[in-house]
């Protein structure tokens, strides 16, 4: 009797993913769902012995660098596996020209043998050839799948983004997700605390860096490590260390931040495509921001101060130490350029002033120089009056109807506005008969060409203006709905020294002349004068016994 032909037996592996960013549907394809249909196949194929399950949780099957998928491949090379099972080819991958490449060219070749269960492919059957032929359409439509998923995706969070909706892995430092509202921020007041401390210290003068060791000496844990604290699963490529220190750069990402002033700002980066995860970075225009998102930790007053700041080119003198009081503010009411600090020796004493840099350093501009204990106190006087000029304004606003003269302003723009929008108008349509007119004959090439420069430029002339009168208004506007810089010198009113908050705060730049005249721009200066235009004209308004 003809023995029986050995079964061959083979050392199958399991192979599971599931991606929500594919569209997959949990209940469906779930990887607990998944693994049941696999080891119940294996149950009825005796021949296929399990010695492994991979699993890829949370992977897009768009490409193939997924850690269970490259880990099963090194079973495969170290021939401990010669057979792989999944649910169907769309679990596999939905890349039809990768999944092919694995399929048709590189199993055949290690001599693996592929099963897609609910396929019904098996490339150990005779006609598995047959079903190679359909092979690359069933990929073709996994992999459009893909496409249509990922369009769709993009689209929607696109609209949340637009309307407000927070859609990061991770809040922001200094917030958390709203326990009922995963796309809302709330305040997280340990953190939020943090925040504040880092605006304040920069903005009494503190540099970054000595804010970051203050921050390391008190044990404040870093933005990484807090959130692993809180229980979040949060991974780097920057972790070196069991715990962080914060540096510099963690400080300035902090203050660079206008998440803080209650600003949503996303979808400032992209990718080419589902296939393609190469980082774009969006122009500025293409940002979906949004205002008043979340409750703020910054004012934005205080956050704008603290981005001039960050411009200046100031300096530490010693590690530790604040920036001096007029750093990086003081310019040459000459030739425009910084003024820089000179300290002169005299005996046991020494004096500083600030000199004219373009002098010092190329002899060029003037040789004339302030003390700086001298300008300190001409700045604090003249600080200390225009704060009166600014509390005296504020009280005439208040007497004054200045409501009633902004919208009588705004009335008067939006006039002109819609006149200069009918000249345009009125051009465009002269611009159209022209070539009509040219046709009939009425007009010859000579008088055509003379009257369309003509009415070009009365075009142009018209849009110029009306881009000026769109921005008067957008100023009026402004002005009449937000007032809150005269705040800023009011809570002053009462200052006796200066510090490098105050300075910043309140002063743009001081500009020191040859003869020693020091002129102070102030913060809001355009603002300042425009209002106070407008209370002159309306004290012109108003009868003579009620004028102010």
């Amino acid at each position: 009797m003809q023995e029986m032909a050995a079964v061959q037996v083979w050392n199958t592996c399991g192979y599971v993913r599931l991606s929500r960013e594919d569209g997959d549907k949990e209940e469906s394809n779930s990887v607990t769902g998944q693994k049941d249909l696999i080891r119940d196949y294996l149950s009825r194929h005796p021949e296929l012995r399990e010695c492994d399950m991979k699993v890829d949780d949370g992977f897009t099957g768009s490409n193939f660098q997924r850690p269970g998928f490259q880990a099963m491949m090194e079973l495969v090379k170290a021939k401990k596996i010669n057979c792989i099972v999944v649910k169907d080819l769309s679990r596999f991958g939905r890349d039809h020209l990768e999944a092919g490449e694995y399929i048709e060219r590189l199993f055949p070749f290690l001599h693996v043998r592929f099963i897609a269960i609910n396929d019904n492919y098996d490339s150990l059957h005779p006609h598995a050839e047959s079903d190679e032929i359909m092979l690359p359409f069933k990929n073709l439509i996994n992999e459009a799948y893909c496409r249509d998923t990922s369009v769709k995706i993009r689209s929607q969070l696109e609209i949340k983004r637009q309307r407000g909706d927070f859609i990061g892995s991770f809040a922001v430092f200094g917030y958390k997700k709203d326990p009922s509202d995963h796309h809302k921020l709330v305040i997280d007041e340990y953190a939020a605390d943090v925040v504040r401390d880092i605006f304040n210290w920069k903005l009494d003068g503190i540099s970054a860096i000595d804010i970051a060791a203050r921050l390391t000496a008190s044990g404040i844990p870093t933005p990484m490590d807090y959130k692993l604290s809180q229980g979040m699963r949060y991974t780097t490529a920057f972790r070196r260390k069991e715990r962080s220190e914060w540096s510099a750069g963690m400080v300035l990402r902090i203050l660079k931040n206008p998440v803080y002033t209650g600003v949503l700002q996303q979808g400032r980066v992209t990718t080419p495509g589902y296939r393609v995860k190469r980082i774009i970075h969006k122009p500025r225009d293409q940002w979906a921001v949004v205002e008043d998102c979340h409750e703020p930790l910054i004012d934005k007053s205080e956050f704008e101060t603290a981005q001039r700041v960050l411009a200046m080119d100031t300096r530490t003198a010693e590690a530790g130490q604040p920036v001096e009081l007029f750093s990086g503010m003081v310019y040459c009411g000459e030739c425009g350029g910084p003024m820089v600090r000179k300290t002169v020796p005299s005996g046991k004493k020494k004096y500083v002033y600030f000199v004219c840099g373009a002098h010092k350093d190329r002899k060029e501009c003037y040789s004339h120089a302030l003390r700086v204990e001298a300008l300190n106190d001409i700045v604090l006087e003249a600080l200390q009056g225009h704060i009166r000029e600014v509390i005296d304004l504020s009280e005439l606003m208040e007497l004054t109807d200045i409501a009633k003269l902004h919208q009588a302003n705004v009335q008067k723009i939006q006039a002109r506005l819609t006149q200069k929008q009918e000249e345009i108008e009125r051009c465009q349509k002269l611009l159209r008969s022209l070539y009509e007119n040219l046709a009939d004959g009425i007009i010859d090439k000579n008088e055509y060409q003379e009257l369309k420069s003509t009415y070009q430029d009365r075009r142009s002339q018209a849009e110029e203006q009306a881009e000026f009168l769109r921005e008067e208004m957008g100023r009026e506007l402004d002005n009449s709905a937000n007032n809150h810089w005269i705040e800023q010198f009011i809570k002053h009113r009462n200052i006796v020294s200066l510090d490098r908050r105050i300075v910043v705060t309140l002063i743009e730049r001081v500009l020191i002349f040859r003869d020693r005249r020091v002129e102070i721009v102030y913060r809001w200066h355009n603002e300042f004068e425009w209002q106070a235009e407008l209370v002159e004209q309306a004290q012109k308004l108003l009868p003579e016994k009620e004028a102010v």
